[in-house]
C-alpha cells in the first residue's frame, strides 16, 4: 500500500515537472523568438540539400507515377524482375523532363532578364530626366513642381552615390554575397536532385518503414488517423501548389502578350515579376505591380497608367474567372482565414511564409474541423457551423437533445 502511495506521488511529481518544463519552454519561445528562429535557420541550413531533395521528389513524383503506371507498365509485365526496370526508366524520363525544363527556362528567361536589367541600369539617368520632364509638364502648380524636383533630386543623388567610387566596397560585398548565394543554390539543387532520385527509387520502402515505426509507437486507431491526415495534407499541398503554379504561369503569359500588344517596355522581365509574385494570394498582385509600374514610369511615363489599368483588369480576370476555375476551393478556407494565414505566416517567415502559409493553415484548420465534427457527432449534435447560427439553447430532456431556435 505504501509503495502504491509513493508511486502516486512520483507520478504527480513527474507530471508537475513536465508541466513546469513546458511552461518554461513556452515562455522562452515567446520572449526569445529571435533565438528560436536563428536555431531553426541553422538547422535548415544544415539540412537544406535534403529539403531540396524532398521538394524535387515531391514535384517529380506525379511524373514518375504517370510513366510507371501509364507508359512503361504497359510495355513490360509487372513482375518483380521488371518493377525495378520500370522504376529506373520512369526516373530517367522524369529527370530528363526536369532538367530540360530548367535548361529551357534559364536559356530563354535569364539572358533576356539580365539584358533588361543592364539596359535599365545604364539608362537610368536618362529615364529619370525624361520621366521628370513628363510629370512636370502635366502640372503647373509651383508647390507640386517643388515636390517633384525634390523627389527626383534625392533619387538621382542616391543612385549616383550608389555607383560612386566611395561605395565600391559595398557594391563588391553585394556582388560577392550574391555570387556565394548562387553557388549555394546550385550546390543544394544538384545534391537535392541526387537525393530526390534515391527517395523516389525507394519511396515504397521508406513509406513502409514510417508505417512500421508508427504502429510500433502508437495504437492502431491513432496511426490510422495520422495516415488519414497525412493523405489529406498531401492532397491539399499538391492541389494548391499545382493549381497556383498553372494559374500564375497563365497570368504571366497573358501579361507578356498584353504588354507586347500595347508596346510596353521590358515586357519579359515585368511579366516574370507579375507571374512569380502572383503565387502569393491577395498581396502578390500588388507586390508585383508596384515595382513594375515604377520601372515603366521611369522608362515611358505615358504608359504607366495604361499598365496599371491593364494589371487591374488582369487581376480582376484572374481573381473572378481564371483563379476560381483552376483553384476552385482547394484550401477550404474563407477569405478571412486566408488573409489571417498570410499576415501571420508572412510576419514569421517572410515571403516563404506567405507562399506556404495558406496550405499549412488549411491543413491545421481541416484537422481541427474534423476533430470537432467527430466529437459533435458522438454527442448527436449538428456538425455544420451554419446550423448553429440560429440556435439559442441546447438541452437534454428524457435522454434526448432538444434544440431551441
Amino acid at each position: 500500500m505504501k509503495e502504491k502511495i509513493n508511486n502516486k506521488y512520483i507520478y504527480w511529481g513527474l507530471t508537475a515537472f513536465c508541466v513546469l518544463a513546458a511552461l518554461v519552454l513556452l515562455f522562452f519561445i515567446i520572449y526569445r523568438w529571435d533565438y528560436v528562429l536563428d536555431f531553426f535557420k541553422t538547422i535548415m541550413t544544415i539540412f537544406m540539400p535534403f529539403i531540396y531533395g524532398l521538394v524535387i521528389a515531391y514535384i517529380l513524383n506525379p511524373i514518375v507515377l504517370f510513366f510507371d503506371n501509364k507508359v512503361y507498365s504497359k510495355l513490360f509485365n509487372k513482375s518483380k524482375n521488371k518493377r525495378k526496370k520500370i522504376r529506373v526508366l520512369s526516373l530517367v524520363t522524369a529527370s530528363i523532363i526536369f532538367i530540360g525544363c530548367i535548361v529551357i527556362a534559364f536559356s530563354l528567361l535569364v539572358p533576356n532578364i539580365i539584358k533588361s536589367i543592364e539596359m535599365l541600369a545604364s539608362n537610368i539617368s536618362v529615364y529619370l530626366k525624361d520621366s521628370k520632364a513628363f510629370i512636370l509638364s502635366l502640372f503647373e502648380s509651383d508647390k507640386f513642381r517643388d515636390v517633384v524636383n525634390s523627389i527626383y533630386s534625392n533619387t538621382s543623388s542616391t543612385i549616383e552615390n550608389w555607383f560612386s567610387s566611395d561605395n565600391l566596397e559595398g557594391l563588391f560585398l553585394i556582388v560577392k554575397n550574391g555570387f556565394l548565394e548562387t553557388v549555394k543554390f546550385i550546390y543544394n539543387l544538384i545534391i537535392g536532385f541526387i537525393v530526390s532520385i534515391y527517395i523516389l527509387n525507394d519511396k515504397e520502402k521508406f513509406k513502409g518503414q514510417c508505417k512500421k515505426l508508427l504502429y510500433a509507437l502508437f495504437n492502431e486507431e491513432t496511426v490510422n488517423m495520422i495516415l488519414e491526415n497525412t493523405k489529406s495534407t498531401d492532397k491539399i499541398f499538391a492541389d494548391f501548389f499545382s493549381a497556383k503554379l498553372i494559374d500564375s504561369l497563365i497570368v504571366g503569359i497573358i501579361c507578356f502578350l498584353g504588354m507586347l500588344i500595347f508596346k510596353m517596355p521590358y515586357a519579359l522581365m515585368i511579366s516574370v515579376i507579375v507571374g512569380v509574385t502572383n503565387i502569393i494570394p491577395y498581396f502578390g498582385p500588388f507586390i508585383g505591380a508596384i515595382p513594375s509600374a515604377l520601372i515603366i514610369l521611369l522608362v515611358d511615363p505615358s504608359k504607366c497608367i495604361w499598365f496599371l489599368l491593364f494589371i487591374f483588369f488582369l487581376q480582376q480576370f484572374d481573381g473572378n474567372i481564371l483563379g476560381p476555375k483552376i483553384l476552385g476551393s482547394k484550401t477550404g478556407l474563407s477569405s478571412f482565414w486566408v488573409l489571417f494565414s498570410l499576415l501571420v505566416f508572412g510576419k514569421l517567415f517572410g515571403v516563404v511564409g506567405m507562399i506556404i502559409g495558406v496550405p499549412i493553415f488549411s491543413i491545421v484548420y481541416s484537422y481541427i474541423n474534423n476533430q470537432l465534427k467527430r466529437k459533435l457527432a458522438n454527442k448527436e449534435l449538428p456538425t455544420e457551423s451554419a446550423e448553429y447560427e440560429d440556435i439559442k439553447k441546447i438541452k437534454k430532456k428524457n435522454g434526448k437533445l432538444e434544440i431551441s431556435n
